[in-house]
């Protein structure tokens, strides 16, 4: 294995369980904007919940706030990566990254 190869590999016990909660306007592509970063990173999230606005619609005009909770595994540094990815984007009104057990521990 070469130096390149054995540094991108990742074992279970650098892997921690992590949610990446984000408040953000209700625009119609917000979905494919937060997980975009995910997909650049292959980064497979393992649960997603979307809360709409409380009257569910979505206006233009006025974009009301949508709650949504990212749940993936991956080592500390690139989940901090992502989350500064995705707290940067335009839509974004705050996010907050929360942090768990290893995966191997919690197995």
């Amino acid at each position: 294995m070469t130096s390149a190869t054995s540094s991108s590999v990742t074992s279970s016990a650098d892997l921690l369980r992590h949610r990446l909660v984000v408040e953000a306007d209700a625009h119609p592509n917000l979905m494919l904007r937060l997980l975009e970063p995910f997909a650049i990173h292959n980064v497979q999230p393992t649960r997603v919940r979307l809360d709409a606005p409380e009257d569910e619609r979505l206006d233009p005009t006025a974009l009301a706030a949508m709650r949504v909770e990212i749940g993936f595994t991956a080592p500390v540094e690139l989940a901090e990566r992502l989350w500064a990815r995705v707290d940067v984007m335009v839509p974004v009104r705050t996010s907050h990254l929360v942090s768990s057990a290893s995966v191997e521990a919690a197995a």
